[in-house]
């Protein structure tokens, strides 16, 4: 019995501490004749956060970070030299018990972890342990980075660990770069009130570019202001919106110089957006406060899309539906997740790769890829906390696996391959 109640353990303290909870709150309802429901809406709320995070509270056990384990082996178990972009391959997640960053050479060796973990920058804004998450980041061939700090800010640390600088402007998801340096991200922002779009309150993404060199926000681009002056506002209008998070936008990117002539549809500067509950693709003038471009059809739940060179805009199709697992081989209900190429002329899209016997893959939520310059495919699998890249024949030649234990992996969050001058990071000295 006594070993049962140690396995349940987690189980068994937040569902007593739950009925416990629910019992001094009815005696205080009672007693004080306090208004039910703000009440019974809060004892919820932190009866679930009890319960979802409750090894994390009692034990100190990242469990938000946490999946099953897929795979047996740790660290790169895959490297064919010949077959791969050469390089070394930034990747932030959870490593441990630590949020933080690591650089990997291509035959596996651990080059560089920065030594900073980001559960402890910020632990007065945490709601429990653990409460943090990298989503989005960029290398410096000096060692510097960028990184979100999801829904909270941007930082740039050193090759030391140091915070240069940090917002607070609620960034999330992603960061892109433009040819000048500065930064764009989706942030939050204040609700809206306005029955144009949705007849009660509800929140929307914007985007904000950034100073690179000090974190000052420069320009915000009012989305809601875009639907309205493009006449489009029927994107935003599902069946039951979420008010609290209509669009969910998880990437901004820049459309640089050099590869709009590809795009003659679009200008230079545009920004390209992935919105997930809306399942589409936008382009919008941030000058012209003007939608110019959707997609939706093939995709469910995508992230990560990019400007390609060739023409085409390329995206993480996450075909959410259904969590791993061995029963539907680690691919949820719809045959797994899988890269798309979209041609914004023709509005046609073709499979860049997805799974088949030789290699599974699905992530539900989150992913990432990079189209390389051999034209392989760097993809970042965040629920099997897995990255791997892919030749055009669909063959992997290199691969990491983000172990924790024995049954569990860890997240990782994003991999992007540098090329291999970055490698001198490794030699950065610090007090």
């Amino acid at each position: 019995m006594w070993k049962w109640i140690g396995r349940h353990l987690s189980i068994i303290v937040p569902a007593a501490s739950g009925l416990a909870l629910v019992f001094v709150i009815g005696v205080a309802i009672g007693h004080l004749r306090w208004q039910p429901a703000p009440i019974v809406g809060s004892a919820i709320a932190a009866l679930r956060d009890l319960t979802v995070n409750a090894d994390a509270y009692l034990f100190g056990v990242p469990n938000q970070h946490l999946r099953d384990r897929r795979f047996s082996q740790d660290g790169v178990v895959l490297s064919d030299l010949e077959s791969m972009q050469p390089g070394v391959t930034f990747i932030s997640g959870l490593f441990g018990n630590r949020l933080g960053v690591r650089l990997y050479s291509a035959a596996g060796q651990l080059l560089y972890e920065w030594p900073i973990n980001f559960f402890e920058v910020d632990p007065d804004v945490m709601n429990y342990p653990f409460d943090a998450l990298i989503h989005g980041d960029h290398l410096y061939a000096s060692g510097e980075f960028l990184a979100v700090f999801d829904g909270r800010g941007i930082v740039r640390v050193s090759p030391c660990g140091e915070l240069i600088w940090r917002n607070k402007r609620w960034s999330h998801h992603s960061i892109d770069l433009d040819e000048e340096g500065f930064l764009w991200t989706p942030v939050y922002g204040e609700p809206y009130d306005d029955p144009r779009v949705i007849e009660r309150p509800f929140r929307f993404d914007r985007i904000a570019k950034f100073d690179p060199k000090t974190g000052k926000k420069l320009v915000e681009v009012d989305l809601v202001a875009a639907l309205v002056d493009s006449d489009k506002v029927g994107l935003a209008i599902a069946n039951r919106p979420t008010f609290h998070d209509v669009m969910h936008l998880n990437d901004v990117e820049v459309l640089t110089a050099d590869v709009a002539p590809s795009f003659p549809m679009f200008e230079a500067g545009d920004l390209l957006l992935s919105s997930r509950h809306f399942n589409q693709l936008w382009v919008v003038s941030p000058r012209e406060s003007r939608i110019k471009w959707t997609f939706s059809g093939p995709m469910i739940g995508q992230h990560d899309p990019d400007f390609q060179p060739d023409g085409t805009i390329t995206v993480f199709d996450n075909r959410t539906g259904g969590t791993a697992k061995p029963i539907n081989d680690y691919l949820g209900n719809k045959g797994g997740s899988r890269i798309l190429a979209i041609d914004p002329a023709s509005n046609e899209h073709r499979v860049l790769y997805q799974s088949d016997a030789r290699n599974t893959f699905y992530t539900p939520y989150r992913g990432k890829h990079q189209i390389l310059d051999n034209g392989n495919i760097l993809i970042t699998e965040t629920d099997a906390g897995r990255v791997f890249e892919v030749t055009t024949q669909g063959d992997v030649v290199w691969s990491f696996v983000n172990g924790y234990d024995e049954e569990r992996v860890g997240w990782v969050m994003s991999a992007t391959r540098y090329p291999e001058s970055y490698a001198a990071i490794a030699d950065t000295k610090c007090p």
